[in-house]
Formats: C-alpha cells, sequence, structure tokens
C-alpha cells in the first residue's frame, strides 16, 4: 500500500493543546496524543477565538424566540451576533476537512448532548442538541467525520472514526491527481472497507468508477467522490463487515486445507459473538496475502484502515 495521507482534523484546542477552558485547565486525552504523528491538526477554541479571556463566566446556549442564543449567564451578555461573525470567517477559511474531534457538552463546540435552555431568566426547561459551532461546520462540511472526545473512548465508535478519516484522506489525496485508471485502482483497493458500511453503495460506487457513462473525467472524479463520502457517511454493521471477510477470504480460499478453512469460519463465529476482534480476521487475511502473494486481497484498505499504532482496545462501553 503508498504511504500514508495524513487525514486533516479540527480539534479542540482544550484537549491536549492549550489551557483555555472556562476554568483555566487544559484535559488530556491519549487519542490525540497518538493521533499527532498522523494526522494534520489545526486547533480551535470559540469562546478564546472571540475574545473570552482565560478563565472566564461560563456561557450557555439558550433557546429566545425559536433561535439559539450564547448567553453569558452572569453578565448577561449576548455573544450571538459575535459568534455567528466568527464562525462565517472562520469556516470558510477552511478548504478540506476530514474529521473534527470537539469537546463532549461544551457550549460552544460540542457537537451534541450540549443542554439547551429554555429561556434566559427562569429556566423552564432544557433541550440537549449541537452547539453553535458544530452545526455550522456540519453544514459547511456534511461528509467529514465529527465525533467528540466522549463518544472515542468507545472501541466501536473510535474504530469507525479512524477509518473514515483516513478514506476521506485517501479521497483527498485522489482528487488531487485524478485519472480514469486512478479511480478505478482506487475503488478497487476500497471495495471490502466500502463493503463494511453499505453494500449497494459499494456497488454504486463500482458503477461510477467504471464509467460506463463515459463521463469526463471531472464530472467523473466529482460523482465518485460525492457517493463515495455519501457510503461513508452509513454505519458499519457487523454484518456487513463479516460479508466482507467472507469475500476476501474467498479470494484466497481455494489454496487452504478444509483444517485452515473450518478455522477461519470458526473465527467468523468467534467474532459474530464478541469473543475475538476484528482484527484477529484481519491478520488471518493478511496471512493468506502472504502466503499466496495474492497482490488483490493485499491491496484491500479493509485489512489496514488505519495506522497499527493507532488500534486501542480500550472502551468505555457507552
Amino acid at each position: 500500500m503508498p504511504e500514508i495521507c495524513k487525514p486533516i482534523i479540527v480539534v479542540s484546542r482544550c484537549l491536549g493543546f492549550e489551557a483555555c477552558r472556562y476554568d483555566g485547565q487544559m484535559l488530556h486525552e491519549s487519542l490525540v496524543q497518538r493521533l499527532k504523528p498522523f494526522v494534520q491538526i489545526m486547533t480551535v477554541c470559540p469562546e478564546a477565538d472571540i475574545g473570552l479571556g482565560t478563565p472566564r463566566h461560563p456561557v450557555r446556549l439558550v433557546r429566545h424566540q425559536g433561535e439559539v442564543h450564547m448567553i453569558q449567564p452572569s453578565t448577561g451578555a449576548d455573544l450571538t451576533a459575535d459568534m455567528r461573525d466568527y464562525l462565517v470567517g472562520q469556516v470558510s477559511s477552511w478548504s478540506e476537512i476530514d474529521g473534527f474531534l470537539l469537546k463532549g457538552r461544551s457550549p460552544s463546540c460540542g457537537p451534541g448532548g450540549v443542554k439547551i435552555y429554555h429561556g434566559i431568566d427562569k429556566v423552564t426547561g432544557t433541550e440537549k442538541g449541537a452547539d453553535m459551532f458544530a452545526a455550522a461546520v456540519s453544514q459547511a462540511f456534511p461528509h467529514a467525520a465529527i465525533e467528540d472526545e466522549g463518544r472515542l473512548r468507545n472501541f466501536h465508535i473510535r474504530e469507525t472514526f479512524l477509518m473514515r478519516i483516513f478514506a476521506l484522506a485517501r479521497l483527498r489525496q485522489l482528487m488531487q491527481q485524478p485519472s480514469v485508471a486512478a479511480i478505478s485502482q482506487f475503488h478497487a483497493s476500497h471495495k471490502l472497507l466500502l463493503m463494511c458500511f453499505h453494500q449497494d453503495m459499494m456497488r454504486q460506487c463500482g458503477r461510477i468508477a467504471g464509467n460506463s457513462d463515459g463521463l469526463d473525467l471531472a464530472q467523473l472524479m466529482r460523482q465518485y467522490a460525492a457517493r463515495f463520502r455519501e457510503t461513508l457517511q452509513r454505519q458499519p454493521s457487523q454484518r456487513n463487515i463479516i460479508n466482507a471477510l467472507y469475500h476476501g477470504y474467498g479470494w484466497a480460499s481455494d489454496g487452504l486445507t478444509s483444517a485452515e478453512k473450518k478455522m477461519f469460519v470458526d473465527a467468523v463465529e468467534e467474532y459474530r459473538d464478541e469473543r475475538v476482534t476484528l482484527a484477529t480476521l484481519q491478520l488471518l487475511l493478511k496471512s493468506y496475502v502472504l502466503r499466496f502473494e495474492h497482490a488483490y486481497l493485499g491491496s484491500q484498505y479493509f485489512l489496514e484502515p488505519y495506522p497499527k499504532a493507532l488500534f486501542d482496545l480500550t472502551s468505555s462501553g457507552h
């Protein structure tokens, strides 16, 4: 496989880069530290970036007359206009973003689970949603992977996030120097990976890459990129992953003994019952690549969708 293409991700500045939280603290996230050698990071702290000091009085989101405002209760300041101006300038300054790793439940950059109060003075209730920053980047970069640090403590959510940002980075690299042959080869090497996300959409990507409609290169690249990104928006299912495993196995199974075939099938069932990880099955497929010098199976990013150094079995379970 070619050299790893580094994803471009935006990370909340308080997650290991600067003590810029409202209470003057900085949080240390092990995933962020492990990511640093493998990604290009840009940091944001919307509250600090609009000029609020550190430490500072907390802000909150308030739904008032049908619109969400950012209010600083201790001072009564309405920071909504300042935040909107900041968002317009910040988002327009970015052209290529593969993912966002944001501080969960933050009123200024939380992608979900953020409290939105019903009223400025007497609070009669709350709801939960995304903050103004997360809503803006979701609209500007609808296909980027967006998660918060809390959710990424779950193994399965973290693995999907990593799969997405590295696949999107490789797509971005393809788009810089596209050709009909390069698009076809790119799709061939991502076939099993896309199958994990959605099998029919994987086939749709394949039909576009085959270019039976005779599109010009710009149209072909545009259509393929749109469908590839849309496919990655789906959630990988265990059923689809097992199907991808069996597809890869089928390409190399003719050379296996009956005992080796049984071992693979048994391992898949153990994966189905969550007694072994996907990495166990990927390693078995890699062994077939080496044994049979199977170039096509070896070209599949499914076998190593992100750098091995980022693999971590720990999980919050939530």
